[in-house]
């Protein structure tokens, strides 16, 4: 498909592009926009389905090469695409994909005996927090993240931006009762559940097992993890610290207990 271009933000067909800072309810729309060069060839190369890519001129033949037959390419002076994201946007590119349907979260843990190693987001709801642990898992060769209540939505342009397109790569479920889903993975399928606290009476990190089949539990930034979510799990594990400092980053956090517990055997 030749490439359309478009002089005009007023263009209805730049409509999925329009005010992207505007609070829209993302996880209630079938599409969601992501930003930057990168981070939309990191869309095209994954198994989404991508509806149209918006660029300004210069990147048009390196886009055109990537794009298939359903994909749409509009081309905008780089000025109007600021105009039409709603903010000093420097990017060049913004590309939209359609939002999947998420797998049950049994579906993504192989048969016992089988290794696993499971990211629970229980309440992360910091979009660059949730970004940087989707990106962490990538990297450590985690086999899903898994997504609880109150958390950001993972296909968020901010969620996209920090994960560099992570988000795109790792399997990520969403399951109605979290709880129960948990502790039937726990019951039937052999699968430790590991709440991560801050707390100095919990087993030190530096010092606790690794089983072969976890799912470590993350709580929110500003809370953690409530006395519910613990009394689920197995075993309560800490990052031991210096004095005087009260806690980490919980994207940093979730790095080190994913590095610790990953198993690539």
């Amino acid at each position: 498909m030749l490439p359309i271009v478009i002089d005009r933000i007023d263009d209805s067909r730049l409509d999925v592009f329009r005010e992207l800072k505007a609070p829209r309810e993302p996880r209630f729309r079938p599409l969601f926009v992501v930003e930057g060069l990168l981070v939309t060839e990191r869309l095209l190369a994954s198994r989404f389905e991508v509806e149209a890519v918006l660029t300004e001129p210069r990147f048009v033949d390196r886009l055109s090469a990537q794009l298939d037959d359903a994909t749409v390419l509009y081309v905008l002076p780089r000025d109007r695409i600021q105009q039409l994201a709603g903010f000093n946007f420097h990017r060049g590119v913004l590309g939209c994909g359609r939002r999947p349907a998420l797998p049950a979260l049994v579906d993504l843990v192989p048969a016992a005996p089988a290794p696993v190693t499971l990211a629970v987001c229980v309440g992360i709801q910091d979009p660059e927090n949730l970004g940087g642990i989707l990106r962490s898992s990538a990297a450590l060769g985690i086999q899903a993240v898994v997504l609880g209540p109150n958390c950001a939505d993972p296909y968020s342009r901010r969620v996209a931006r920090t994960s560099m397109g992570a988000n795109f790569r790792v399997p990520v479920a969403e399951p109605q009762d979290l709880g129960r889903e948990l502790a039937e993975l726990r019951d039937r399928h052999g699968v430790r559940l590991i709440a991560t606290v801050l707390d100095p009476r919990a087993d030190r990190l530096d010092e606790a097992e690794r089983p072969a089949r976890v799912a470590l539990l993350f709580g929110s930034e500003g809370w953690g993890l409530d006395e519910w979510w613990t009394a689920l799990c197995d075993q309560r594990v800490t990052i031991p610290m210096q004095p005087g400092v009260d806690s980490l980053n919980a994207s940093v956090a979730a790095g080190i207990f994913l590095y610790t517990y990953r198993r690539t055997d």
